[in-house]
């Protein structure tokens, strides 16, 4: 995985602060080499933010981070990406000729982009994207190209996330070598302050994307303040939607740090307890934050229970098969579900 770039390093285009997580974790992991170079999308602020509280805590040894940028027109030295729907990924595999790719981890993104490698017929396209056609042209050129570099045994990937045994197989039978990790490096670091509330809510980018309604998910997050006051970390992608209506929400501290939670609350202690809806951070923080205990309330419909009005309407589709559920992280009581609602059949 090593040589070939100017350097002698690995290089790795890093569009999120998770997928830069993934990256060093795959460095410290000793699966990308002795030294890399780690190249940043520039104008994303919360990257921006991550590697400086990175660099402060103190960056694993042979990584060197280069200044925010575009990303490479071309790479013909070893590479390692995070974001494998990102049409400037695309361009980049096109005209370029790489000896080896490494998959670094985008969160749940990451189980769309092996569905797209295993499965026929799942393009290499966020599922709530319309591409046009030249753009869907790209993307099919893309996946060929990764696909062919699997079926030679030059594409890994790096996850910390559990992948179904189903798409284990069928990455095995195609040349896909997949890694975990469990943020060993991240463990490694030294500790922070906790939170000043024992209950902290991880905010959610699915209202500014459209795919809920703002209304119940703000008398939910209100809701759990009523029992005692929270943090509330907001999601990168929130807007005033959300956060505009919860500053006026009593027993509720909004944080907007751009540091992931992963970094942030990897000190968090026993009394304290996260609440969140869908998201990779459930996987990622069982990981970085073992101490804590997990339950997780599940999804059913049972009686005059039916899915609620939270979701805009062609949403549902876009998580079908997976249970949806809020999810406590420590030792106390499950949440209800947001996602079932009593109703009238």
């Amino acid at each position: 995985m090593r040589a070939a770039t100017d350097n002698g390093a690995v290089l790795a285009w890093v569009e999120s602060p998770f997928q830069l997580l993934g990256a060093l974790e795959a460095h410290s992991a000793g699966v990308l080499g002795e030294r890399l170079d780690v190249l940043p999308r520039q104008g994303v602020e919360p990257l921006a933010t991550t590697i400086a509280e990175l660099q402060r805590l103190g960056l694993p040894p042979g990584v060197s981070v280069r200044p925010p940028g575009p990303a490479p027109r071309r790479h013909n030295g070893p590479l390692a990406i995070g974001d494998a729907f990102s049409g400037a990924v695309h361009r980049m595999l096109m005209a370029s000729s790489p000896p080896a790719i490494v998959l670094l981890d985008d969160g749940r993104s990451t189980r769309r982009v092996m569905d797209a490698l295993v499965m026929p017929g799942v393009p290499l396209i966020r599922p709530h994207i319309m591409p046009s056609p030249p753009r869907a042209m790209l993307a099919r050129a893309a996946l060929a190209k990764l696909q062919r570099m699997a079926r030679r045994g030059r594409l890994r990937v790096v996850t910390a996330l559990d992948l179904p045994e189903t798409v284990l197989y069928a990455a095995a039978h195609t040349g896909i070598r997949i890694q975990k990790h469990n943020f060993s490096w991240l463990r490694s670091l030294p500790g922070d302050a906790v939170p000043g509330t024992d209950t902290v809510v991880l905010g959610t980018s699915l209202v500014a994307n459209d795919l809920i309604t703002a209304g119940p998910y703000l008398d939910w997050v209100c809701g759990i303040a009523k029992e005692g006051p929270l943090t509330y970390r907001a999601h990168r992608r929130e807007d005033l939607r959300t956060l505009g209506p919860l500053a006026d929400c009593p027993g509720v501290v909004i944080e907007t740090g751009q540091v992931p939670v992963e970094v942030s609350l990897r000190r968090m202690t026993a009394r304290n307890r996260i609440l969140t809806l869908p998201t990779t951070a459930v996987s990622t923080l069982r990981l970085s934050l073992p101490r804590l205990g997990f339950r997780s309330s599940r999804c059913r419909t049972v009686g005059g229970y039916r899915t609620c009005r939270w979701w805009r309407a062609g949403t549902w589709s876009l998580t079908a098969g997976n249970p949806i559920r809020s999810t406590s992280l420590n030792s106390r009581k499950h949440t209800p579900d947001p996602r079932i609602c009593r109703d009238k059949p």
